[in-house]
């Protein structure tokens, strides 16, 4: 028979490791020095990032406000790696506009985001329509100082028909 004590011990030090470095991504260190008078907690910069990309795609796309987003949260330069898209804000706000009026109903339904360092990756499901099957999608963004200053996609459809039971989700 196993010792349990053993087990409960390494059970309660891998729980305690998980929630420690659960802790330490999550960026979750108290402002006050003194937790419980007055706490709160300080944003990190991946969280701040993370953030500003989710929000910067849900106002240009799905709020059809390509402006307000280029202003709010991108930086000086916008660097475009989609190779339909030239650099800067112009060229951005004006593929926004082109694809919203064509695709009034268009809609990116955001699955998941990860952010690293400066670089944040946002995936999600973007359809045109309702009738569309949509295609899974990953932004990936690079930050200075909080704005977003470099843009690349991959884009890749929903098949009608697939090989497993798995979703792209």
């Amino acid at each position: 028979m196993k010792n349990p004590i053993s087990r409960r011990s390494a059970v309660t030090a891998v729980v305690g490791a998980i929630a420690a470095a659960t802790l330490t991504v999550a960026g979750t260190a108290s402002a006050d020095p003194q937790p419980g008078r007055g706490e709160h907690r300080v944003e990190s910069q991946v969280q701040h990032n993370r953030r500003v990309a989710v929000a910067f795609l849900d106002l240009a796309f799905n709020k059809k406000q390509p402006e307000e987003a280029a202003k709010l949260y991108v930086g000086d330069e916008f660097i475009q790696h989609n190779p339909l898209s030239a650099d800067g804000t112009g060229p951005f706000i004006a593929y926004v506009k082109w694809r919203t009026t064509l695709s009034p109903e268009l809609n990116f339904d955001i699955k998941r985001v990860f952010g690293e360092k400066n670089l944040v990756a946002v995936h999600y499901k973007r359809t045109y329509d309702s009738a569309d099957r949509g295609a899974a999608v990953m932004d990936i963004f690079r930050f200075e100082k909080g704005k977003i200053v470099e843009h690349w996609d991959v884009i890749q459809d929903i098949p009608e028909t697939s090989a497993n039971d798995n979703t792209m989700f």
